[in-house]
C-alpha cells in the first residue's frame, strides 16, 4: 500500500508549491519538508525564528532544494502556495492562514493529513496527562501482537508524515495527539478507530481563548468515530462527555480499575495509565499474563517522574514535562514517603494554581526558578510558607546545586523533585531540553 500511496502523491504534489509553517527543532516540520521535497515538490519553510536558532534543523535537510523564509513570516508566501502545512503551535486563526483560506487554499496539519491517507488501523491517545506514557505502554505490549507497530504523533523527534511511506494496512500506528493537532481532526472530520481519552485538567490558556475551546478540540479523538470503533475514556470525564456524541464502542476506567494487579505502580495516575493500557491490550486479544508481565517491566518515560540519581538518602526525580500546576500537585502526590524539596518555577500559561499552593503545604522546601509563573505565585507563597522557599533563582543550575546542598544539610532520606509546574520558553529550547540540561547538572554534583 505504502508504495503505491507514495506514488500517488508524488503525481499530486510534484511541482506543487507547498508552504511549512514553523520549521521548529523536534522534526515535524523538518519531516514535512524533507516529505513533500522528496515528492518533487517546491518547498518554502517559513518560521518566525532566525537562521541560526534553527541551523540544527536547517542542517538536517541539507542537500534538499528548500527555499527558506525565516525571521518572520511573509503574506506573499502564503497566498502563492498551492497547499500550506501549518505546524501545531499557529493559530487558525493566524492573519495569514486566514487570508490564505480565503483565497481557497488547503490549510492541512501533518498528523491530520497522514491519519486521512492511511490505511492502518491507528490508536490514538489524548489527555492532558499521561499521553506520552500510556503511548509508550501501549506501543510496547502490542509488540506481543507480532504485528509491526509504530508509535508517532506529537512525540519529539519523531516524523509522522514517515508513516506515509512505512506502514501498510496490516501495521499499527499508535499515536500521542495533542489538543492542537486534534484541531486539525476537525477540519477533515476524522477519528482514529481506537481512542484513549486519559483525562483533562486546565492548561493552555495561553493557546486557547477558554476551557471550553481546549476540550472541543481534545474531542476530536472521538466525535467522528465509526460503530465499530472503541473509546476507552477516564471515569473522570464522565460529566464532561455528551453520550449522544459517542458512536462507537466506550468502556470507562480510573484508578481503581485492576487495582489488585497494578498495586505495585507509584503514583495514582500511573494506574491509570496501565489501566487504559490494558484495555487497550486485551481488544487485541493479549492475555492477562502478558500484560501484566509487560507492564511491570515498563520502564518511566523521560522526564516524566523520572529517577535520574539515588545518592546518600537523595532520590533525584527528574519531571521536566511537568508544565501545570495540576501535573506538580500528581509529582507531589506520587512521592509521599520521604520529605520532598521542590524545584519550582518557569514560564506561566496563565493557569489557576490556588490548588498547588494548597498542596505545597506537604512540602518540605520549595526552590524556585525565575519566570513568569514564579513571578505570579511569589506573593502567595511568602504569605504562606515563607521560612521554606529559596530566593529566586536565575538558572536551574544554581537551583540544582541549592536543593542538594539543602537536602545534605537535612540529614535524613528525602526527594529532589524537579517538577516546575510552568513551561521553559524564557530558558530553554523546551521542556525535553529542560530535563536533559537537569540531568546534566545532576551528574555533576
Amino acid at each position: 500500500m505504502a508504495n503505491g500511496l507514495i506514488q500517488q502523491l508524488s503525481n499530486q504534489f510534484r511541482g506543487k508549491k507547498v508552504l511549512v509553517v514553523g520549521l521548529g527543532l523536534q522534526e515535524g516540520g523538518v519531516g514535512l519538508a524533507r516529505f513533500f521535497s522528496e515528492l518533487g515538490a517546491k518547498v518554502t519553510v517559513t518560521d518566525i525564528k532566525s537562521k541560526e536558532e534553527l541551523l540544527e534543523s536547517i542542517i538536517k535537510l541539507n542537500g534538499l532544494e528548500i527555499n527558506y523564509s525565516l525571521g518572520g513570516h511573509k503574506l506573499l508566501d502564503f497566498l502563492e502556495s498551492d497547499v500550506i502545512f501549518k505546524g501545531p503551535s499557529v493559530l487558525w486563526d493566524h492573519e495569514y492562514i486566514v487570508k490564505a483560506e480565503a483565497k481557497g487554499i488547503p490549510i492541512e496539519m501533518e498528523i491530520s493529513f497522514t491519519v486521512s491517507h492511511l490505511k492502518s488501523k491507528i490508536i490514538g491517545i489524548t489527555g492532558t496527562r499521561g499521553k506520552t506514557t500510556i503511548v509508550e505502554m501501549i506501543h510496547s505490549l502490542l509488540q506481543k501482537t507480532g504485528k509491526k507497530v509504530y508509535k508517532a504523533g506529537n512525540l519529539s523527534g519523531i516524523s509522522t508524515i514517515n508513516l506515509l511511506k512505512d506502514a501498510t494496512e496490516d501495521d499499527l500506528v499508535v499515536l500521542e495527539l495533542s489538543s492542537w493537532s486534534l484541531s486539525g481532526f476537525h477540519k477533515k472530520k476524522i477519528s482514529p478507530n481506537i481512542a484513549v481519552f486519559t483525562n483533562f485538567y486546565p492548561d493552555h490558556l495561553n493557546y486557547y481563548k477558554n476551557m471550553d475551546d481546549y476540550f472541543y478540540d481534545k474531542k476530536a479523538i472521538f466525535l467522528y468515530q465509526q460503530k465499530s470503533d472503541y473509546l476507552f475514556i477516564n471515569n473522570q470525564l464522565i460529566d464532561k462527555i455528551d453520550e449522544t456524541e459517542i458512536k462507537g464502542n466506550v468502556k470507562f476506567y480510573d484508578e481503581q480499575s485492576f487495582k489488585s494487579q497494578l498495586d505495585y505502580l507509584k503514583g495514582e495516575h500511573n494506574k491509570e495509565n496501565a489501566a487504559a493500557a490494558y484495555l487497550v491490550g486485551k481488544l487485541f486479544n493479549l492475555s492477562d499474563k502478558q500484560i501484566y508481565d509487560e507492564l511491570k517491566s515498563f520502564k518511566p518515560v523521560k522526564y516524566r517522574q523520572e529517577i535520574v540519581k539515588i545518592t546518600d538518602g537523595i532520590t533525584i526525580v527528574n519531571d521536566s514535562t511537568s508544565t501545570t500546576p495540576t501535573s506538580t500537585i500528581k509529582a507531589i502526590e506520587t512521592f509521599t514517603d520521604k520529605p520532598i524539596i521542590l524545584i519550582l518555577g518557569g514560564h506561566s500559561k496563565h493557569l489557576p494554581f490556588n490548588r498547588l499552593i494548597g498542596k505545597l503545604s506537604e512540602v518540605e522546601y520549595i526552590v524556585l526558578i525565575k519566570g513568569s509563573f514564579t513571578e505570579e505565585v511569589l506573593a502567595d507563597l511568602k504569605s504562606r510558607f515563607f521560612n521554606k522557599i529559596s530566593t529566586v533563582f536565575d538558572s536551574l543550575e544554581k537551583a540544582v546545586e541549592f536543593a542538594h546542598n539543602f537536602a545534605n544539610q537535612l540529614n535524613k532520606e528525602s526527594y529532589i523533585l524537579f517538577s516546575p509546574g510552568a513551561t521553559s520558553f524564557a530558558m530553554f529550547k523546551n521542556e525535553f531540553d529542560r530535563g536533559d540540561k537537569f540531568n546534566e547538572y545532576v551528574k555533576g554534583l
